[in-house]
């Protein structure tokens, strides 16, 4: 499981680098076309497009990354009450039914990305835009949140609660 945990780790602080450069054109991109629109009326071309592909890219994968550091927001009030193996039963069956939502849209994602990138599809607004590789990219960042997850629920259901161990009697975490 070790060996399994970094190489996941290492996809997603990988992926999770390349989410935070898409998340820096977000920054910077509209920054320099607002300034542009008030210095000479009109948009820089293509910004609007891009931005909406960065937005895409940022989510998916950026999951990857909140998945791996637990960071996800949740609302635990109900299974703080549960006695400890009861909370881990239910926390790993919710981790693996996640990670199965997950699957079942990784698997038509996958599907419509091949199918985008056969055919190489654009998508026009003031400019041309490949919008294959967004389509292979959400993809991919499903499959790994669906496999990060079921790995979770797995780790969980056999050696219990991560972090859970460490901070016992400390109060809620």
């Amino acid at each position: 499981m070790q060996f399994l945990n970094r190489i996941l780790k290492l996809v997603s602080d990988v992926l999770g680098a390349v989410a935070m450069l898409f998340l820096a054109f977000l920054m910077f991109g509209i920054t320099l076309d607002i300034i542009t629109r008030a210095i000479t009326g009109s948009p820089i071309s293509g910004v609007f497009e891009f931005t909406e592909l960065a937005l895409v890219m940022i989510v998916f994968f950026g999951a990857g990354w909140t998945q791996r550091d637990d960071a996800h927001i949740r609302v635990t009030v109900l299974t703080d009450k549960l006695s400890r193996p009861v909370r881990v039963w239910v926390v790993g069956i919710g981790w693996g039914l996640g990670a199965l939502g997950l699957l079942l849209l990784a698997i038509p994602a996958t599907n419509e990305a091949i199918y985008s990138i056969s055919i190489r599809e654009f998508r026009w607004g003031y400019v041309k835009i490949p919008i294959w590789w967004t389509k292979a990219s959400m993809a991919a960042g499903l499959w790994l949140a669906c496999i990060q997850m079921a790995i979770h629920s797995i780790q969980i259901l056999l050696f219990g609660e991560p972090g859970k161990q460490a901070s016992a009697g400390t109060g809620p975490n």
